[in-house]
């Protein structure tokens, strides 16, 4: 559970401050990353870029939360590493 606060926290300071053009077009990846971790039955809307940190936020409460299991949590911080990495790539 540790891990994953880290890399949300990691992340969150990543983009938090990011405007709509950094964005560009960067913002459908990380929806997508956060739709996986959601998972099919909470569909999360498409709401702006700039909306995206607190998407995250909200995701990952949930995810605690829901007293996930370690193979959930561990996918979850696979899946933000991933695009943290990916984020930074294309900057």
């Amino acid at each position: 559970m540790d891990d994953l606060r880290q890399v949300t926290q990691i992340l969150l300071n990543q983009v938090s401050h990011w405007t709509q053009a950094r964005w560009g077009n960067r913002g459908e990846a990380l929806h997508q990353a956060l739709q996986r971790i959601a998972g099919p039955e909470h569909t999360l809307p498409r709401l702006s870029d700039l909306v995206l940190p607190d998407q995250l936020r909200v995701v990952v409460s949930d995810l605690l939360e829901s007293n996930a299991g370690p193979a959930e949590v561990s996918r979850a911080v696979e899946e933000l590493t991933e695009i943290r990495g990916a984020l930074r790539a294309s900057q």
